[in-house]
């Protein structure tokens, strides 16, 4: 059987001229297809106007190219010997045709042809190229490998003749204490018998007892046994019960809890309070002025409703400072602009008002007849901003207020008749009256 050769791999070669200079020329492969516009993801990205954002050009359908003309495209396509002018729709790109198409201010110039064969990847020769052992030097290894095995030999003649030792932080007093256990046994409390008294003729003289010593033994606690003790805690109980719970009446009404000197007789003590005379506040030494006066020694009737309840008028909010202000244009001064008077009331009668309001608040609050006119004037400048503004006519707080918030004021910037920007006066009466 005979060898069938390939079919050749067909590629399409586009080149972008702006201005009518070429800036890119690329070969496309048969694959994906080919797009055009202003986004940078596109196969053939050109920036400029009237080209669209994103716009498949070039399609691929069974191995042949198709031409989709984008709108407010024009050109022109060569193919079997014809010119076609007209490209609208889908039209077929057949083997060895060229073509022309032009937007805006691009211009694409393409050509059907045999995709040229792919360039092997280069690489130098395996002299040039060498193997790894090459690559590495032989001295820097050995210096290397040496480290290393005396490091580890190091290592482990330490970790091999450790000795475990006491902490660093531990004083040699500590290290030597060791803690002692003593054990104390006490005898037993042997009884001795008393020997029989004698007094008749021939008997021994009694034998004096010996004592058997008892080791002292220091009671963790004591706890008193006294009978006394405890009876008058029992009395002093009976004492506070009654006091508490009784139904005696004494001077300061039922179960009296005065005042008492402990081991005092309570009838005594209640005795000498009572025939006590007490004197608070007198004429010479107190604190009244004269003989009735003091709190509640006053013998006027105090209203003549008892069941009457105290009510207090309730008191005005107070009103916050307020005026009205009115904006009063006067003539432009200079050739008219875009910038009109009444764009200018607006900006500030819509945005600036409040501040201005605030302004004059600040006056109404020294002088709450404040009013008069304000003459105002000002320039915008090629970059909206005020330049040369001035405001008086009122008083000095009002005026330097004024002048504070224009400085911050920025409106539209004024062109000429050619739409060149220039700058523009303006002057306004603002008429300031009290509400």
């Amino acid at each position: 059987m005979g060898m069938t050769s390939p079919v050749p791999t067909r590629a399409l070669r586009v080149g972008v001229l702006l201005g009518g200079n070429l800036v890119e020329e690329r070969v496309f492969r048969e694959g994906a297809p080919i797009t055009f516009g202003q986004s940078l993801r596109c196969s053939i990205s050109v920036p400029g106007d009237g080209i669209p954002h994103e716009h498949v050009l070039f399609a691929r359908e069974e191995g042949r190219f198709i031409l989709r003309a984008a709108p407010k495209m024009t050109g022109k396509l060569a193919q079997r010997g014809e010119i076609n002018a007209e490209l609208v729709g889908d039209v077929a790109i057949d083997k060895g045709a060229r073509g022309k198409l032009t937007i805006g201010d691009a211009t694409l110039l393409f050509q059907e042809m045999a995709a040229p064969p792919r360039a092997p990847k280069p690489l130098l020769p395996a002299s040039v190229r060498g193997t790894l052992g090459d690559r590495i030097d032989r001295r820097l290894a050995a210096i290397i490998g040496a480290s290393v095995i005396a490091h580890l030999a190091i290592a482990g003649y330490a970790w091999w003749n450790d000795v475990e030792s006491g902490s660093m932080l531990e004083t040699p007093v500590a290290q030597q204490y060791r803690q002692e256990v003593m054990e104390v046994s006490f005898p037993d409390d042997p009884t001795t018998p008393t020997p029989s008294v004698s007094t008749g003729p021939g008997a021994a003289a009694p034998a004096t007892p010996v004592q058997t010593a008892k080791p002292i033994v220091r009671p963790t606690r004591v706890t008193p046994n006294n009978p006394t003790s405890t009876a008058a805690t029992e009395d002093d109980a009976m004492k506070f019960a009654s006091i508490l719970a009784g139904t005696e009446v004494g001077r300061n009404g039922a179960n009296d809890l005065s005042k008492r000197q402990p081991g005092a007789d309570l009838g005594t003590q209640i005795a000498a309070v009572g025939d006590r005379q007490v004197v608070v506040g007198n004429n010479d030494s107190g604190f009244r002025q004269g003989p009735r006066d003091g709190i509640g020694t006053d013998s006027k009737q105090i209203t003549n409703d008892p069941n009457q309840v105290a009510t207090q008028a309730p008191k005005n909010p107070e009103r916050e400072p307020g005026g009205r202000i009115q904006i009063k244009p006067l003539p432009p001064q200079g050739p008219g602009t875009t910038l009109t008077v009444q764009m200018v009331l607006d900006k500030i009668k819509g945005v600036y008002m409040t501040g201005l309001q605030r302004c004059y608040k600040k006056g109404l609050l020294d002088d709450s007849k404040l009013s008069g006119k304000i003459a105002m004037s000002f320039t915008v400048t090629e970059r909206g901003s005020l330049d040369d503004a001035s405001a008086s006519g009122v008083s000095s707080e009002v005026d330097a207020c004024i002048e504070t918030l224009m400085s911050g004021w920025r409106f539209g910037i004024p062109r000429d008749k050619d739409g060149d920007p220039t700058e523009q006066p303006f002057k306004l009466v603002l008429a300031l009256q009290p509400s």
